[in-house]
């Protein structure tokens, strides 16, 4: 079981999300580079979703959706981060025009508006989702250990 790594892979990409969605120079630089960083951690932790889930399911089902319903919302934060960060940009290249650092500021804070201040709620309710069901994890964690080295498992 991968719960240990499912969680800090959890709490990193809520750090780096929650930078993107709070600090206007994140989305003023190559959002692609955040966006490439979250999804290559998301892809991790698919692996540690798969690898926890049987085990959870087996010893503790209402613990089990608990930790679906956590790492789908995830990936909700992640849609609604990176909508942010493309909308904070305003028209593209594609446009013709290159925005002025007011214009900038006034697409930001537009993006903020429509979709930061919710992605922002949602990443709050998430932290405070892992910091609870850390808790829960880490005693059948333990169990795990136990059984394990008492060969039970």
């Amino acid at each position: 079981m991968n719960a240990r790594a499912w969680h800090a892979t959890c709490r990193e990409i809520t750090r780096v999300m929650g930078d993107a969605l709070h600090d206007p120079s994140v989305a003023a630089n190559d959002i692609g580079y955040v966006i490439d960083q979250v999804d290559r951690m998301l892809f991790d932790l698919g692996f540690y979703i798969t690898d926890s889930m049987g085990t959870l399911r087996r010893r503790n089902p209402e613990l089990a959706m608990r930790f679906d319903q956590i790492s789908q919302q995830v990936y909700v934060v992640r849609y609604q981060m990176t909508v942010f960060l493309i909308r904070s940009q305003g028209p593209g290249p594609i446009s013709g025009e290159e925005p002025g650092e007011e214009t900038r500021f006034i697409f930001y804070y537009k993006a903020l508006d429509e979709v930061g201040f919710n992605a922002r709620n949602l990443i709050s309710d998430l932290d405070r989702e892992l910091k609870l069901i850390w808790k829960d994890l880490q005693k059948l964690i333990i169990q795990e250990e136990i059984a394990a080295d008492s060969g039970l498992s």
